[in-house]
């Protein structure tokens, strides 16, 4: 498969398009294949900034992990050989080059160390800051594992840590985005990064002093808005593993219906309102810079999902 994301080759014309992929769409070897031929996909029409979480539970497994940290010292070794085995198997069963799968396992050892060193500063002074060098590990070690599955199939990558794009303050575990100087350095960085197709970790921040942060729950659909924000988007897509957005949770209402086109005002007030299963901000950035986001399902590409679009767009069908 021939190469489509060197910046040497990159058609300028192409619009930007920020794609998000969700715990579930890469919490499995199949899933993480399934998000490397979407991402193939959309390279024919425009130039991609993927964005990526922690697969499906880790983020869960890592509060509790740094939970139990703070009162026992001794799991610490548990915990960080338990992500290392869950990401061990990803790779094992994603990854079929060995060269590719060794330099995998060097990215993960390296941030195995700082998750590591983050649990056992849990039960010190620097608690709050550290558990957000924690709770970041998920997407950290996920990222390096989706760029090495990319240039397996022939699309070179590049794997990028959000903290250098995406300034906070420093309120660890709910940071609040900082937007003239992460406009400023997605802009900076975008315009002069190195060549291959960027793949960046969700849900992470940084202060300016350089501790690291992060975005709340649901803090990677908000991290890829900023991104489709920054750098004025066609639009943003969020696969995950359902159809669409739905009127109430479908798991617990019968009655629910899916909504293939809502326009931004009612979206945002159901975001806030916890309703669509999103970071309460994603939709603020999108709406301040008109970006339609569309909502996707990984496992089929070809239904319509959900649009989710300026109000003068909706009337005009």
């Amino acid at each position: 498969m021939p190469d489509r994301s060197s910046s040497s080759t990159e058609c300028a014309s192409r619009p930007v398009r920020v794609l998000k992929f969700g715990g579930t769409s890469v919490g499995s070897a199949d899933g993480i294949k399934n998000a490397v031929r979407l991402v193939h996909a959309a390279t024919e029409t425009c130039r991609p900034v993927v964005v990526v979480s922690a697969a499906a539970g880790v983020t869960d497994a890592l509060v509790q992990a740094a939970e139990e940290s703070r009162a026992d010292r001794g799991s610490v070794e548990a915990w960080t050989r338990r992500v290392g085995r869950r990401y061990r198997a990803l790779a094992a069963n994603t990854l079929a080059d060995e060269a590719l799968r060794a330099r995998y396992d060097t990215a993960l050892r390296a941030e195995l160390s700082e998750l590591r060193r983050a649990l056992q500063e849990m039960a010190g002074p620097n608690a709050a800051a550290a558990r957000d060098v924690v709770l970041a590990a998920g997407e950290r070690v996920m990222v390096p594992l989706l760029a090495a599955a990319l240039d397996a199939s022939g699309c070179t990558s590049q794997a990028v840590d959000a903290a250098t794009l995406i300034r906070t303050d420093a309120a660890h575990g709910d940071a609040t985005v900082q937007w003239a100087p992460t406009r400023r350095q997605v802009r900076d960085w975008h315009r002069t990064r190195a060549a291959g197709l960027p793949v960046v970790t969700g849900f992470v921040g940084e202060t300016a002093d350089g501790k690291t942060t992060t975005l709340g729950r649901g803090g990677s659909d908000l991290s890829a808005a900023v991104l489709a924000w920054a750098l004025a988007a066609e639009r943003m897509e969020r696969w995950t593993d359902v159809e669409g957005l739905y009127t109430r949770d479908p798991d617990a209402h019968s009655d629910a219906q899916p909504l293939q086109r809502i326009d931004f005002e009612q979206a945002r007030a159901w975001t806030k309102a916890g309703r669509l299963g999103m970071h309460p901000c994603t939709l603020d950035p999108l709406m301040d810079a008109g970006i339609p986001l569309r909502v996707r399902c990984t496992h089929r590409p070809a239904a319509p999902g959900t649009r989710i679009v300026p109000a003068p767009t909706l009337a005009q069908g």
